[in-house]
Protein backbone atom coordinates (compact mmCIF):
# COMPACT_ATOMS: atom_id res chain seq x y z
CA UNK A 1 0.00 0.00 0.00
CA UNK A 2 1.49 3.38 -1.02
CA UNK A 3 1.68 6.21 1.52
CA UNK A 4 -0.55 8.46 -0.63
CA UNK A 5 -3.24 5.79 -1.14
CA UNK A 6 -6.53 6.93 0.31
CA UNK A 7 -5.50 10.61 0.43
CA UNK A 8 -7.48 13.25 -1.47
CA UNK A 9 -5.93 14.69 -4.65
CA UNK A 10 -4.21 17.97 -3.83
CA UNK A 11 -1.95 20.54 -5.47
CA UNK A 12 0.30 20.82 -2.41
CA UNK A 13 1.28 18.95 0.74
CA UNK A 14 -1.53 17.84 3.03
CA UNK A 15 -1.88 18.11 6.81
CA UNK A 16 -4.56 16.77 9.14
CA UNK A 17 -6.39 19.79 10.52
CA UNK A 18 -8.24 19.46 13.83
CA UNK A 19 -11.14 21.89 14.09
CA UNK A 20 -12.15 23.48 17.43
CA UNK A 21 -15.00 20.96 17.85
CA UNK A 22 -12.63 18.01 17.34
CA UNK A 23 -13.51 17.21 13.71
CA UNK A 24 -10.53 16.31 11.56
CA UNK A 25 -10.05 16.90 7.85
CA UNK A 26 -7.28 17.19 5.31
CA UNK A 27 -6.04 20.63 4.26
CA UNK A 28 -3.42 21.81 1.77
CA UNK A 29 -0.55 23.83 3.27
CA UNK A 30 -0.01 27.07 1.34
CA UNK A 31 2.37 28.89 3.71
CA UNK A 32 3.71 28.87 7.24
CA UNK A 33 4.64 31.95 9.22
CA UNK A 34 6.38 32.55 12.52
CA UNK A 35 4.74 35.51 14.19
CA UNK A 36 6.33 38.17 16.41
CA UNK A 37 5.32 36.26 19.57
CA UNK A 38 7.22 33.17 18.34
CA UNK A 39 4.11 31.14 17.47
CA UNK A 40 3.78 29.36 14.13
CA UNK A 41 0.66 29.75 11.97
CA UNK A 42 -0.26 27.91 8.78
CA UNK A 43 -2.16 29.27 5.81
CA UNK A 44 -4.29 26.36 4.64
CA UNK A 45 -6.81 25.65 1.94
CA UNK A 46 -9.73 23.32 2.68
CA UNK A 47 -12.39 22.01 0.33
CA UNK A 48 -15.99 22.42 1.45
CA UNK A 49 -19.24 21.75 -0.37
CA UNK A 50 -20.92 24.80 -1.84
CA UNK A 51 -24.12 25.31 -3.78
CA UNK A 52 -23.82 25.72 -7.55
CA UNK A 53 -26.15 25.45 -10.50
CA UNK A 54 -25.50 23.00 -13.30
CA UNK A 55 -27.87 22.77 -16.29
CA UNK A 56 -30.66 24.31 -14.26
CA UNK A 57 -30.25 22.05 -11.23
CA UNK A 58 -28.75 22.84 -7.86
CA UNK A 59 -25.70 20.73 -7.03
CA UNK A 60 -23.03 20.65 -4.37
CA UNK A 61 -19.55 21.37 -5.74
CA UNK A 62 -16.17 21.61 -3.99
CA UNK A 63 -15.23 25.14 -3.02
CA UNK A 64 -11.81 26.21 -1.74
CA UNK A 65 -11.72 28.13 1.53
CA UNK A 66 -8.54 29.77 2.83
CA UNK A 67 -7.90 29.76 6.58
CA UNK A 68 -5.01 30.64 8.92
CA UNK A 69 -4.64 28.35 11.93
CA UNK A 70 -2.12 27.80 14.72
CA UNK A 71 0.38 25.09 13.80
CA UNK A 72 -0.65 23.08 16.87
CA UNK A 73 -3.94 22.30 15.08
CA UNK A 74 -2.07 20.66 12.18
CA UNK A 75 -0.54 17.20 12.09
CA UNK A 76 1.85 16.13 9.33
CA UNK A 77 0.69 13.41 6.96
CA UNK A 78 3.23 10.63 6.36
CA UNK A 79 4.70 10.74 2.86
CA UNK A 80 4.02 14.44 2.27
CA UNK A 81 6.95 16.73 1.33
CA UNK A 82 6.82 20.07 3.16
CA UNK A 83 10.21 21.38 1.99
CA UNK A 84 8.73 23.59 -0.76
CA UNK A 85 6.16 25.27 1.52
CA UNK A 86 6.95 29.00 1.66
CA UNK A 87 8.09 29.93 5.16
CA UNK A 88 8.05 33.47 6.50
CA UNK A 89 9.29 34.91 9.76
CA UNK A 90 8.03 38.11 11.33
CA UNK A 91 10.51 40.94 10.80
CA UNK A 92 12.46 39.13 8.07
CA UNK A 93 11.99 40.64 4.60
CA UNK A 94 11.99 38.09 1.78
CA UNK A 95 14.26 38.70 -1.20
CA UNK A 96 11.40 38.37 -3.74
CA UNK A 97 7.60 38.49 -3.78
CA UNK A 98 5.01 37.54 -6.36
CA UNK A 99 1.83 39.60 -6.38
CA UNK A 100 -1.43 38.34 -7.86
CA UNK A 101 -3.20 41.57 -8.82
CA UNK A 102 -6.97 41.98 -8.66
CA UNK A 103 -8.44 43.88 -11.61
CA UNK A 104 -11.84 45.57 -11.65
CA UNK A 105 -13.67 46.69 -14.77
CA UNK A 106 -12.29 46.29 -18.27
CA UNK A 107 -8.67 47.11 -17.35
CA UNK A 108 -6.44 44.02 -17.31
CA UNK A 109 -2.76 43.45 -16.76
CA UNK A 110 -0.40 40.62 -15.92
CA UNK A 111 -1.72 37.77 -13.79
CA UNK A 112 1.41 37.91 -11.61
CA UNK A 113 3.87 40.71 -10.84
CA UNK A 114 7.36 39.94 -9.52
CA UNK A 115 8.72 42.36 -6.89
CA UNK A 116 11.80 42.74 -4.74
CA UNK A 117 10.93 41.70 -1.20
CA UNK A 118 10.96 45.24 0.20
CA UNK A 119 9.03 46.88 -2.68
CA UNK A 120 6.36 49.31 -1.46
CA UNK A 121 4.40 49.10 -4.75
CA UNK A 122 2.79 45.76 -3.84
CA UNK A 123 -0.97 46.41 -3.69
CA UNK A 124 -2.68 43.04 -3.67
CA UNK A 125 -2.18 39.52 -2.34
CA UNK A 126 1.48 38.54 -2.51
CA UNK A 127 3.70 35.73 -1.29
CA UNK A 128 7.39 35.36 -0.64
CA UNK A 129 9.24 33.23 -3.21
CA UNK A 130 12.74 31.89 -3.76
CA UNK A 131 15.14 33.38 -6.31
CA UNK A 132 14.53 30.45 -8.64
CA UNK A 133 10.73 30.85 -8.38
CA UNK A 134 11.04 34.58 -9.13
CA UNK A 135 13.22 33.86 -12.20
CA UNK A 136 10.78 31.20 -13.37
CA UNK A 137 7.85 33.60 -12.99
CA UNK A 138 9.64 36.26 -15.04
CA UNK A 139 9.97 33.71 -17.83
CA UNK A 140 6.19 33.27 -17.94
CA UNK A 141 4.39 35.39 -20.54
CA UNK A 142 1.51 36.02 -18.10
CA UNK A 143 3.85 37.62 -15.52
CA UNK A 144 5.67 40.95 -15.49
CA UNK A 145 8.38 42.63 -13.42
CA UNK A 146 7.35 45.50 -11.18
CA UNK A 147 8.07 48.78 -13.01
CA UNK A 148 9.04 50.44 -9.69
CA UNK A 149 11.56 48.03 -8.12
CA UNK A 150 12.66 46.32 -11.40
CA UNK A 151 13.49 42.82 -10.07
CA UNK A 152 14.28 41.69 -13.61
CA UNK A 153 17.59 43.57 -13.54
CA UNK A 154 19.30 41.47 -10.86
CA UNK A 155 17.31 38.29 -11.56
CA UNK A 156 17.92 38.09 -15.28
CA UNK A 157 21.48 39.47 -15.44
CA UNK A 158 23.67 36.50 -14.75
Amino acid sequence: MSKSEGLPAADGPLVRLTLPDGQRLYAVVRRRRRERDGSWWYDLQVQLASQAEERGKLVAQPSSVDVRVPARHCAPVPGQDYTAVPTERYGVVPRWRIEEPVYFGAERGPSRVVHRGDCKAVRDLSRAVSTEQAREALGDAAAAPCPVCRPDRPLLSR
